[in-house]
């Protein structure tokens, strides 16, 4: 299996540095410019499908790079961002991050989910997509979050263990494979 990890484009909460989570933010014309510029940039990839987070940033990210392809797309909400409850929408520097992101703490705190069941939710989801198509070659369009717990699937933990360490900018990717 190798999956094509993607980011979303660019939204207005990226460029005000909120913490947009499951927060269903639209990409903004920068966002929008990205998936139409990353779309050429991957056209020529073989792919049997896409799935996509079902937030509209990265459903748009997905349905602009597939204008062309028309593959098969699909979506699931294994792929929604990590849901930080009452703290979305506040600036990303206005909550202890690593606090946050810290797998060994696991910190809880009201209605955020917790970094090991995040990580666990998206394992899952690799694991399901790995039975189903070990031989596939699948566009995945999501969330930086779901990049981190997609890398430490693949690639272990960083050495660190700083999980935010783990960063795709918008609208790249990263290629991840796993052998049969």
């Amino acid at each position: 299996m190798k999956i094509y990890f993607v980011r979303h484009g660019q939204t207005d909460w990226n460029i005000q540095h909120r913490l947009q989570g499951s927060a269903d933010i639209p990409l903004n014309k920068t966002g929008i410019n990205q998936a139409k510029i990353l779309k050429e940039k991957i056209n020529n990839l073989d792919l049997d499908f896409i799935i996509s987070s079902p937030l509209k940033r990265a459903l748009d990210t997905a349905n602009i790079i597939n204008s062309d392809k028309h593959l098969p797309l699909s979506i699931d909400s294994a792929l929604i961002e990590r849901s930080f409850g009452v703290l979305e929408g506040i600036n990303g520097n206005d909550y202890d991050k690593y606090l946050f992101w810290d797998y060994e703490k696991n910190y809880e705190y009201q209605d955020v989910e917790k970094v090991q069941d995040f990580l666990k939710r998206v394992a899952t989801f690799l694991d399901d997509l790995y039975a189903k198509y070990p031989d596939k070659n699948i566009l995945l369009v999501s969330h930086n979050g779901v990049n981190i717990a997609a890398s430490c699937y693949f690639n272990g933990f960083p050495s660190n263990k700083d999980l935010l360490s783990i960063k795709l900018d918008n609208c790249n990717y990263e290629i991840y494979e796993k052998s049969l």
